[in-house]
């Protein structure tokens, strides 16, 4: 025995059922009787006779009815179960992302942050890094079963296998050209994938941190560089500051004395103007009495004359009140000419006293603006800093949730344990075959698991109409394990090993030749007619096949 087939021999094998029931009262008890029975009805049902339509010339027969195991590798690592085609049908393209050497950016960022002026060109150098388009890679998994639909099918279903040992007919086990070492080696890719995609999800996280802390030490650092600056320019500031205090005092004191003897001058020139505003404003006053009385005089005289005299005196006064406005007019003006020189003056004697300051406090300016221009340019390196250090976080956090699916693809690809006999195992997931012969010609019919259920109204109209009730009886148990019967046909078909195998396990496991089977079969079509899966035609037919197929000892 070689090698090989040692090593297959001593891992456990265990194989699904074919039929579930729905319903215990719907099937007989006898649940392999019936599955023979309904089985053998179905290979007659679609067997080939003469006066059918579609039948060409001479009967078909039914060449061996077999029970086939198709093989499926389940193989554990840690806590994952992965699935694998045992004919090696399958393949699975597993794409993950492309992205720079994180770890050559981080061991730079590390020797670079030692200066803070390295580690500042370094992330110049650096910003478009991780901006590069991310190319996909591919892995080809030869064999593998990652199907996220059929991996929860399966799932699902294995706790139902029981050892092939045990199972009461014979079932012909297809050989698997996959063996041991050609899975582990796929394993293998897939664990050092998900190792290097982990390792860069850490090295990512680790940056990030990196990035985040070295940001913070050196804003500290120029943090206390401004604090530098302002105590250093404090110091000569306030010396400058005690040197110029007493010439900004005299300044101050020469414009105190200039705005006094401004204030004196036009308070000078004002006095005379205000007397005699207040003379002017007493004789108009009083001659408007005069005019108030001279009117009242004129109206009470009788005589033309002694009245003209009267109203004379009126108009001489009115003239003399006209005269009096004109000069209080220029009086006013004055006043306020005076007032408007003693404001000018006055701003013109504080733009002098503040240019007189500026420049005597020049050299304080000058120090207070080489200052600000010192603490802007380590501000610029702050806000230069921060922002390319968030630009390359937010590609990093972009390549982490990257990652992260990648990984969750991974994940995808196996199934949890649920018992350690199913850890590593072949499971067979069995198929009946149905192989017809006519004129050296062959045609093979797959039966796939199948739930034996309960008889729907469907299915009693189409007996009722003369339609045939026994292809309703094998409802599909699964939806997507039963796409495996297209493998074999398949290889069947383009593989001539393949064609021959599957022949000889038909042939050796074929149970019309299996003496013992043939009271099961032929009280189980009894059921199936008591039941009205077969009508008195199909049981007759079925019956009629049974006798001359399966003959007795």
């Amino acid at each position: 025995m070689s090698l090989e087939k040692k090593l297959v021999s001593e891992i456990p094998r265990f194989i699904l059922p074919f039929s579930s029931k729905e319903n215990t009262s719907s099937v007989s008890d006898k649940d392999l009787t019936t599955e023979l029975a309904a089985i053998f009805a179905l290979s007659e049902k679609g067997r080939e006779k003469p006066g059918r339509i579609l039948s060409r010339g001479s009967n078909e027969k039914i060449t061996f009815i077999s029970k086939i195991g198709y093989p499926l590798w389940l193989f554990s690592l840690a806590d994952d179960i992965f699935l694998f085609d045992g004919l090696n049908t399958s393949e699975y393209n597993l794409t993950y992302a492309t992205i720079a050497p994180v770890n050559d950016f981080l061991e730079g960022l590390k020797s670079s942050s030692r200066k803070r002026e390295s580690y500042a060109s370094y992330l110049a150098q650096h910003t478009e890094y991780f901006d590069r388009a991310n190319k996909e890679s591919v892995i080809q998994l030869k064999g593998l079963i990652a199907e996220s639909e059929m991996l929860n099918e399966f799932s699902s279903h294995r706790y139902e296998a029981s050892g092939v040992k045990d199972q009461l007919i014979d079932i012909g086990l297809l050989s698997s050209p996959l063996n041991e070492s050609r899975i582990k080696a796929t394993i293998h890719e897939i664990v050092q994938l998900k190792a290097k995609l982990e390792k860069d999800i850490d090295e990512l996280h680790e940056s990030i941190d990196f990035l985040g802390k070295s940001l913070k030490s050196f804003h500290h650092e120029l943090q206390d560089e401004i604090d530098g600056i302002k105590h250093q320019f404090a110091l000569e500031i306030s010396e400058e500051e005690a040197a110029v205090a007493p010439i900004v005092r005299n300044i101050r004191r020469e414009y105190d004395d200039r705005i006094i003897s401004l204030t004196k001058m036009i308070e000078k020139e004002q006095v005379p103007l205000h007397k005699e505003k207040l003379r002017l404003t007493n004789s108009q006053q009083e001659l408007n009495r005069d005019v108030q009385k001279y009117n009242t005089k004129s109206r009470s005289l009788a005589n033309e004359e002694e009245k003209d005299i009267w109203e004379q005196k009126i108009e001489d006064a009115k003239d003399e009140l006209c005269k009096i406005d004109k000069q209080l007019e220029k009086n006013e003006h004055d006043i306020k000419t005076l007032d408007k020189k003693r404001e000018s003056d006055t701003l013109r004697y504080k733009s002098e006293l503040e240019t007189e300051i500026k420049v005597a406090r020049k050299k304080i300016l000058d120090l207070e603006g080489s200052r600000e221009s010192k603490i802007l340019v380590v501000k610029e390196e702050m806000e230069k800093l921060s922002s390319e250090t968030k630009h390359l976080i937010d590609q990093l956090d972009k390549l982490v949730k990257l990652r992260e699916a990648d990984i969750s693809q991974v994940k995808k690809l196996s199934i949890k344990p649920d018992s350690e006999e199913l850890d590593k195992a072949l499971v067979y997931l069995p198929f009946y075959i149905i192989r017809y012969g006519k004129d050296a010609k062959n045609r093979y019919v797959i039966v796939s698991p199948s739930t034996m259920g309960t008889m729907a109204l469907s299915t009693k109209l189409k007996g009722a109409l003369g339609g045939s009730r026994i292809k309703s009886l094998f409802t599909p148990r699964f939806k997507q394990l039963n796409h495996l019967a297209e493998n074999i046909q398949e290889q069947n078909k383009k593989n001539s090993v393949f064609e021959q195998e599957l022949k000889t396990l038909g042939t050796t496991n074929n149970i019309l030749t299996m003496t013992w089977i043939r009271d099961e079969i032929e009280s189980g079509l009894l059921t199936l007619k008591q039941q009205g899966w077969l009508n008195d035609k199909e049981y007759g037919a079925a019956m009629e096949s049974f006798k001359t197929t399966l003959k007795p000892l």
